[in-house]
């Protein structure tokens, strides 16, 4: 489905999808620079109790949160960074987090070889008709659920 969003929208539409969150679920955010992944990220993480800074982790590349009262691991996690290859993400330890019972929200997804072919949810975050719009498009691959 696609949508067209403000930044509010954008937010709403994120806690709308934390609401039913299971273990295991991910979450793969795609977009150019500035488009909004970041912001989608916190306010799915921030919906589901997390208080205080929720940085981007473009520099430490991997985020994690304890969601105490849900018995939730959430990992964020920014590959703009990697080149793409898959022993990349064997060497840092995304696979075996992406193999895990972590709820894992992706940001730039197409830096994994098969991302396509994970099971989640791919959120297209693309720039609207004014610098406030996005177009949002919710695609779910539902393979092994």
């Amino acid at each position: 489905m696609m949508k067209k969003l403000d930044v509010s929208g954008l937010e709403k539409l994120a806690r709308e999808l934390a609401r039913s969150v299971r273990p295991g679920d991910r979450y793969f955010l795609s977009g150019p620079l500035g488009a909004g992944k970041s912001t989608f990220a916190r306010a799915f993480i921030r919906s589901l109790g997390v208080k205080g800074a929720i940085p981007s982790p473009t520099f430490i590349m991997d985020s994690v949160y304890s969601i105490a009262g849900m018995g939730l691991e959430v990992h964020h996690m920014d590959l703009y960074r990697l080149e793409g290859y898959r022993e990349e993400m064997l060497m840092l330890g995304f696979e075996e987090i992406l193999e895990s019972d972590a709820v894992v929200l992706v940001e730039w997804p197409e830096r994994m070889e098969d991302f396509k072919e994970r099971r989640g949810c791919t959120i297209l975050i693309s720039n609207g008709d004014s610098p406030d719009s996005r177009r949002v498009q919710v695609e779910w691959n539902l393979a092994g659920y």
